[in-house]
């Protein structure tokens, strides 16, 4: 008797803590619209090649962009691409009506009174390698296999974040990922002909122009990751906890959802730098 009543206030006070919770999240949406967030654009652009996903290799092994398998981390525009990310960046903060400072602005950001927030790209990185995909389709009982490289790149962006006018708070470093690749869309093609059939991969190959739309891509993504960030420590500060949830904010349907994992990962402290 004594534990199903002990269960009974668990039960009550997680969904009390969970109600409390989107509550607030819904009140930093609607309410909080007065934040100031500076973003400062990393050094330069790191660029990464290998031939297999970099998970399967040991950690000195090196591969330079120049391997001849590679096809964008040798040609890319560092400028542009790092250029396109941040002003994509920007663009989306301003859409989730937070006001935005750039390098050109540090002056007037530190001369802020009200609560501000850093978030400095220590380092970007555009990691380019392959993946073997097997394909394999069945037609009439025959089975039919395919074997395809596929060129994948990634984004990953490590954000040094740190709150002004609070120098007892630690800052914190901030990793995201996004990805795009070679599409394979297999299919089998009828011949007239002899009546049968072949198996087709279907690939649809990277392009210049998808490089660049994966910078833009992941700079809209960040400021979803940067608005939902504020939004979580908002609602922990003002619980007195850590939230037992993730919130996140959905943009293109004005809702707020419970998530599985945020889209910043938290990797520790930022190293030294000359931010």
């Amino acid at each position: 008797m004594h534990k199903q009543i002990w269960i009974l206030v668990l039960l009550l006070w997680t969904f009390t803590s969970c109600t409390a919770g989107f509550r607030l999240a819904r009140n930093f949406v609607q309410q909080e619209t007065d934040i100031h967030v500076l973003v400062l654009p990393p050094p330069g652009l790191i660029k990464t090649f290998t031939p297999v996903h970099p998970d399967s290799l040991a950690p000195d092994i090196f591969f330079g962009v120049d391997h001849e398998s590679a096809r964008f981390v040798n040609t890319v525009d560092d400028s542009t691409y790092i250029h396109r990310f941040i002003q994509s960046l920007e663009y989306h903060l301003d859409l989730l009506y937070i006001t935005v400072y750039g390098p050109d602005e540090i002056e007037e950001f530190f001369e802020l009174e009200i609560p501000a927030y850093i978030f400095a790209v220590g380092q970007m990185e555009l990691l380019e390698y392959i993946e073997v995909e097997r394909l394999e389709g069945v037609y009439r009982g025959d089975v039919y296999t395919e074997s395809l490289e596929l060129t994948v790149l990634e984004s990953n962006t490590w954000f040094e974040f740190a709150r002004l006018h609070e120098p007892e708070t630690e800052a914190q470093l901030l990793f995201s990922s996004h990805i795009t690749g070679d599409l394979a869309d297999p299919r089998f093609i009828g011949s007239a002909r002899t009546g049968g059939v072949r198996f087709e991969p279907g690939l649809y190959r990277l392009s210049e122009q998808d490089l660049y739309d994966l910078a833009f891509f992941s700079g809209r993504q960040n400021a979803h990751n940067i608005f939902d960030h504020l939004l979580n420590l908002y609602v922990a500060k003002e619980l007195g906890q850590k939230p037992r949830v993730i919130y996140h904010y959905d943009m293109q349907n004005h809702a707020i959802r419970e998530v599985d994992a945020p889209g910043f990962i938290p990797i520790g402290k930022p190293a030294q730098n000359d931010h």
